[in-house]
């Protein structure tokens, strides 16, 4: 009986022995070494994020491709040069010396040697606007309209977009077209000489 007892005991030890757990090795962790109390951990120097190059890539993503951010200066535009306004301008001494001629002899009532001298001009100078101006008042004063309105034309195309030369023989056109009983071409032609004389103001003078 006392036999029966001992094996009895040890198999109670035994089966105990094999329902309690394994004991599990490695499964916890030390905790890592915080430092000292107050002392903040710094991440590693690979870790650590660079403020600066992520500013800086911010702002070029910003500013997009090709800007080349606010400089502050404006672009500048050129203004436009002033069309000549006198023979003098765009003449050569010789031109200016038979343009000068030409003015004497028409002041002195003489228009058709004005006539002539301003021909000679224009061999020279052919597409020099003042000098078809010139023609065209001298051919009015002697009475021929028509011929006076087509050398004024003829200024105005040599002379291309000069509101200086144009406001003149618009003037000259609307008196040939008066002369000759055209009251509404001539009204016609006296806008278009204030257009131009209004465009040349812009120049100052």
């Amino acid at each position: 009986m006392k036999r029966l007892s001992l094996l009895i005991a040890s198999g109670l030890v035994l089966a105990g022995c094999a329902s309690a757990p394994p004991e599990q090795r490695g499964s916890q962790r030390p905790m890592p070494d915080q430092g000292p109390p107050g002392q903040t951990q710094r991440l590693p120097s690979q870790q650590q994020p660079n403020y600066d190059q992520d500013n800086a890539a911010t702002d070029s993503q910003t500013a997009g491709p090709g800007s080349t951010g606010n400089t502050g200066q404006q672009p500048q535009t050129q203004p436009e040069p002033t069309p000549p306004k006198s023979a003098a301008q765009v003449s050569s001494p010789a031109v200016m010396s038979l343009i000068k001629r030409a003015d004497t002899l028409a002041n002195g009532g003489h228009m058709e040697d004005a006539a002539a001298t301003l021909e000679r001009a224009l061999d020279l100078d052919p597409r020099n606007p003042f000098i078809y101006q010139r023609l065209a008042a001298v051919r009015l004063s002697e009475g021929q309209a028509g011929q006076a309105e087509q050398l004024a034309m003829k200024s105005n195309s040599v002379a291309g977009s000069n509101p200086f030369v144009a406001a003149g023989n618009w003037q000259l056109i609307a008196e040939a077209r008066k002369s000759t009983g055209d009251s509404k071409g001539a009204s016609e032609a006296r806008s278009r000489a204030v257009g131009y004389r209004q465009s040349a103001s812009q120049y100052g003078q």
